[in-house]
């Protein structure tokens, strides 16, 4: 056991402050509540910790007892079943503020999306009781607050609330290149920048696929991390969105939220992305459409007014709303578009054989390609779908992955640049961000194009960069 090998996740988890990545201002507010135990009782006994997976909520609490010398109590959710078992764990540490060495405690409940509601089992009512009563801080962790917003409002009133965001892409990239340095392996950009895509912000996935992929390696190439594939995440959202548009009842897609292994905003994206493949009836199409676009607002209301309440219309109307809009459409979509687009490209449609499989749409050659071969590829590729070497197939998923993260990627080098360029822009000319981009920003790109001196003078004015003027005159 003393020469097991140690997890990427443990070997890398931050130690102090300095290590957390990302989510700073949610940082600096836990480390005050923290902090304001050392003087006293404060007014709130515990804080409330949520946010998507992998963001650093535990590791961000364990980091920060270490720095301010804390003993960490931890309480996951196989420990919430009854009051007894919670006893045993937390037993006489609320009413103690120090251990037997003098360090102080802090007690963590994780997990909390586990807990059981049912005061006669212990769960919400018996940590109520730990809360009110304790004098050391109550942690509590959830996944999300808004997808249990009725079941945490208790613990919700006694709490101060920290939200924890997804890792940006540029950063979950650095951290990324930092561990490949770290352990001594040569991983191509482009294969970082899968991983970090492929993560959507999730820093603890994206360090086990570069462990998974690196694993007995000194060097991984794009190619391996494309044969890795998107792991189980991808095997949980197909059968989610399987569930979901195969549903006779609302009651039954609506299950696939509290089941799903992803949370319920990229779940949307999901569904929203595959609709048009599986809802190929235009009026069908319609009517799934509008029920996501009312889901959309019954979200924004909630996170605008904090009425977590009003999440579950969202998420009835995005899983049952489009479920039952199904009445006229078979599901062919993404057939006939791959066979609309291999015809459009003026092939016999003996060139080749479209079959279905339980997990998506294989395409088999029936003749030598040759430079065909290319082209078929390049448009297979836009549908998502990629060549199996061994078997000599393509193969199409059924549903599709969010164009909008790959999309995000592509554009955050153009993106980086106009935020820099905006902010030179303001602080020159004594306006607000938005003046600049809205305002000036246009008349700017007109110079640059029309205007070579002038644009070398703005150049010099600015200070822009090479990647700034390029922006301009792109």
């Amino acid at each position: 056991m003393r020469n097991e090998p140690v997890s990427w996740t443990i070997r890398f988890r931050p130690k102090n402050k300095k290590e957390i990545v990302d989510n700073k201002e949610s940082v600096e507010r836990f480390l005050s509540w923290m902090k304001s135990w050392v003087n006293g009782i404060p007014e709130k006994h515990s804080v409330f910790l949520y946010g998507p997976p992998g963001v650093g909520k535990t590791s961000t609490v364990l980091a920060l007892a270490r720095d301010l010398g804390f003993d960490v109590i931890e309480v996951n959710a196989s420990d919430y079943r009854t009051s007894k078992r919670l006893e045993e764990i937390v037993g006489r540490s609320i009413s103690l503020s120090l251990t037997v060495t003098g360090k102080r405690r802090v007690i963590l409940f994780d997990e909390m999306e586990g807990i059981s509601g049912r005061e006669d089992e212990g769960g919400i009512s018996e940590i109520m009781k730990i809360i009110k009563e304790s004098r050391i801080p109550v942690v509590l962790i959830s996944n999300s607050i808004q997808e249990n917003w009725e079941k945490f409002l208790p613990l919700i009133s006694l709490s101060e609330l920290i939200e924890f965001n997804s890792i940006p892409f540029k950063d979950v990239l650095n951290w990324l290149r930092d561990v490949s340095t770290k352990v001594g392996v040569k991983v191509e950009e482009e294969a970082l920048e899968l991983i970090a895509e492929r993560s959507a912000g999730d820093l603890r996935s994206a360090l086990n696929d570069l462990e998974t992929v690196a694993g007995g390696r000194t060097q991984v190439t794009l190619e391996d991390v494309i044969i890795l594939g998107d792991r189980d995440r991808q095997t949980y959202t197909h059968e989610a969105l399987m569930k979901i548009f195969s549903s006779k009842s609302v009651k039954e897609a609506r299950q696939v939220i509290s089941s799903s292994y992803i949370n319920y905003d990229e779940l949307f994206e999901w569904i929203y992305e595959n609709i048009p493949y599986v809802l190929n009836d235009p009026r069908d199409l319609s009517e799934a459409l509008n029920h996501l676009a009312l889901a959309d607002i019954f979200e924004g209301r909630a996170n605008r007014t904090q009425n977590y309440t009003l999440i579950k219309y969202m998420f009835t109307l995005m899983t049952g709303g489009v479920a039952l809009s199904r009445k006229h459409s078979d599901g062919t979509g993404l057939y006939r578009r791959l066979e609309s687009r291999l015809l459009n490209l003026g092939l016999p449609p003996n060139s080749f054989k479209i079959s279905d499989s339980p997990r998506g749409l294989s395409v088999k050659p029936s003749r030598y390609l040759g430079n065909d071969w290319r082209r078929i590829n390049e448009t297979i590729r836009k549908l998502g779908g990629y060549w199996r070497k061994t078997e000599k197939i393509w193969f199409l998923p059924y549903f599709r992955n969010p164009q909008y993260l790959p999309n995000l990627k592509r554009t955050w080098y153009i993106r980086q640049a106009r935020d820099t360029l905006i902010a030179k822009i303001s602080k020159y000319c004594h306006v607000s961000t938005r003046v600049a981009l809205v305002d000036l920003l246009p008349y700017l790109k007109i110079v640059f194009e029309k205007d070579e001196m002038m644009a070398r003078e703005f150049s010099r004015l600015f200070e822009l960069n090479d990647k700034e003027e390029n922006y301009l005159k792109s």
